[in-house]
């Protein structure tokens, strides 16, 4: 049987992680039922999440304001190694650009968790 292990990260080397992956998932909730929005994203200076979005899309909507997850990850279905991070936090939408008719999204970093998988044990 294989054993799926996973390291705890330090928030440094969870943002480190962060700052190379480029799409994530940003999880929220309708009508008090979940959401997901994939989005590609880039790392704020202050260890935040920043995308964005069409202003008068859904997501855009529903999170002014809100405590929000992002998670983005690099899993390896071959061994079972890679990463995984989430960010909670608020977000904050800001004023649409009106030529691209788009909105910026500021995720605060509230608490960052990040796991490492590395290669499985086996057990007998």
């Amino acid at each position: 049987m294989t054993t799926l292990r996973a390291d705890d990260l330090d928030r440094g080397s969870a943002l480190d992680l962060l700052a190379d992956a480029r799409t994530g998932r940003v999880i929220y909730t309708v009508a008090a039922m979940p959401a997901v929005w994939p989005a590609p994203f880039r790392v704020a200076p202050d260890g935040g999440v920043l995308l964005r979005t069409a202003t008068d899309s859904g997501l855009a909507q529903a999170i002014g304001g809100t405590l929000v997850a992002f998670e983005a990850d690099e899993l390896h279905d071959g061994d079972g190694t890679g990463w995984c991070v989430t960010l909670l936090g608020r977000a904050v939408v800001g004023a649409e650009d009106s030529v691209t008719g788009t909105t910026e999204i500021h995720i605060l970093p509230e608490a960052v968790h990040g796991r490492r998988f590395p290669e499985p044990t086996e057990h007998t």
